[in-house]
């Protein structure tokens, strides 16, 4: 990794949880739910170039062993509702709300070196998307990382 490597965007996104092969009930695929951020965690690999004996992935992941670094937890300003599938929802209420939830949460993080020695800045642009393809930006968030 460069020094100048560790400014970065990254966009993702985000949709409901429909309970997949786990044996959840089909009737849940409507269903609403809050999602009230993100959580964010690296990976970095000693790869064999730099690690020839034994190769191994720093994982700060909540499904890894612990390690002293923890995962970052960005907060919605408010909960975002969600369903999947094409629930009805009021066309005229704001997308993200109970009366109608966004079916997609378009996500853009960007990371930057603070001035403050070892911190990070980062911003969070959210954008939910209605099941009808109408769209809600919120005002993007801005957190410093000591």
């Amino acid at each position: 990794m460069n020094h100048d490597d560790v400014d970065f965007t990254a966009s993702a996104e985000l949709e409901p949880y429909s309970g997949g092969s786990t044996g959840m009930s089909n009737n849940l695929e409507c269903q609403t739910r809050s999602s009230y951020g993100v959580v964010l965690w690296f990976e970095t690999g000693f790869t064999s170039r730099f690690c020839k004996e034994m190769p191994v992935v720093l994982s700060t992941s909540p499904y890894t062993p612990k390690t002293h670094w923890s995962q970052t937890i960005l907060t919605f300003r408010e909960p975002i509702a969600m369903a999947s599938g094409k629930p009805s929802g009021d066309r005229l209420a704001a997308i993200g709300t109970e009366a109608c939830p966004a079916t997609k949460i378009q996500l853009r993080v960007s990371i930057a070196r603070a001035v403050e020695h070892r911190s990070i800045d980062i911003s969070l642009e959210t954008v939910g998307i209605g099941s009808d393809g109408r769209k809600c930006k919120w005002p993007v968030q801005i957190f410093n990382l000591h």
